[in-house]
């Protein structure tokens, strides 16, 4: 039964975004270091790649085929269901990077007044893989923790309210986010024969979640939260996938019959809207490559202002800072995301072979 499938993945899905995103509360040593940055590039390049080269592949199939292949005009329509089901993705995850509130630049505090997440934190990666308007790169925080200037308190309460709205944003962000990561899941569980591209699209998105995960909790540990707080958006962020995926298939599973597309001449409609579901989780996943040329494209130099700094006062970097922290180079990242974009297609031909 493809449902109970959905439910063991989903809950499997829940527990690894919890327990990864715990980790910073218990061990802050969990928040850092060079293997937990590859693993976090690894994944973005996951999901690239099983948009490219499985959802939007696979989608374009299962719409195709619940059409009767006699006529022009239905050739016609699938052309614009794939047009506008990947624009209709891509275009949701904009406007809703777009329209969520974010603290204007010129109402940031200065740089002397700033105090960055660590160098190494996972929050700064998945920054480059989610990121806000304000494209911040690869290895600036998302997020700055504003020092207490004052013991005025207009000022503490100023810092507070935008401590809270920065998490809001955060958590926003990603359990949206997180809940397109659902979408594909749910459709890849209708199409037809499709154990095997379900069981890819889960291994993409777990990966995928746990370096997200740990990036929600150092921002909102970064902004001063309680602990109790961040636990319960922690909790809102790992049921976002799960909730997407079980209502995606539920949805399309309750109004797959409508007289859509290949339905108005004897097509499969279920079919139809499993092949447009999977359009739209590929559309909302080529966001991310979107992103992909600000992170190859860095350089360890200018991810790091400080070291300029370090080099003037007579003192390397080394000196300041654990190797473990030190940011990828530029080769380092492009190869771990053209390894990540290849492994879609490795596991298929693996798991394909198995059946």
């Amino acid at each position: 039964m493809p449902i109970v499938l959905l439910l063991l993945q989903s809950a499997a899905m829940f527990a690894a975004s919890f327990l990864v995103g715990i980790l910073p509360l218990s061990f802050k040593s969990a928040t850092s270091g060079r293997t937990l940055k590859a693993i976090s590039v690894t994944g973005m390049g996951l999901l690239v790649g099983a948009a490219l080269t499985i959802i939007i592949p696979e989608g374009v199939a299962t719409l195709y085929s619940a059409m009767p292949q006699d006529g022009k005009d239905h050739d016609e329509k699938a052309i614009h269901a794939i047009g506008l089901g990947l624009l209709s993705g891509f275009s949701l995850m904009l406007l809703i990077e777009s329209l969520i509130p974010h603290e204007s630049h010129q109402s940031q505090p200065s740089s002397s007044y700033a105090s960055p997440s660590p160098p190494g934190s996972p929050l700064s990666i998945e920054s480059s893989s989610r990121p806000p308007p304000q494209h911040i790169n690869s290895n600036t925080p998302i997020v700055s923790k504003p020092k207490r200037m004052s013991v005025d308190d207009s000022e503490s309460e100023a810092a507070t309210r935008m401590s809270t709205i920065h998490g809001l944003n955060a958590t926003l962000g990603l359990v949206i986010h997180g809940a397109a990561d659902g979408i594909a899941l749910g459709a890849s569980s209708l199409a037809s024969g499709s154990r095997s591209l379900s069981l890819i699209i889960f291994l993409a998105v777990l990966v995928h979640k746990g370096p997200t995960a740990l990036g929600l909790t150092t921002t909102l540990l970064s902004l001063g939260l309680p602990i109790s707080s961040i636990r319960q958006r922690l909790i809102i962020f790992s049921f976002a996938a799960p909730v997407g995926a079980i209502l995606t298939f539920i949805l399309v599973s309750a109004f797959g019959t409508s007289k859509v597309g290949g339905a108005n001449a004897g097509g499969d409609a279920l079919g139809w809207w499993t092949g447009v579901a999977l359009l739209f989780s590929g559309g909302s996943f080529l966001y991310v490559a979107t992103v992909i040329q600000p992170l190859s494209s860095h350089t360890d130099a200018h991810s790091h202002p400080q070291q300029s700094h370090h080099l003037e006062s007579g003192h390397g970097p080394e000196d300041h800072a654990d190797p473990q922290d030190r940011p990828l180079g530029t080769y380092q990242r492009t190869a771990l995301l053209v390894f990540g974009m290849g492994l879609p297609v490795i596991l298929s031909w693996l798991v394909g072979d198995a059946h």
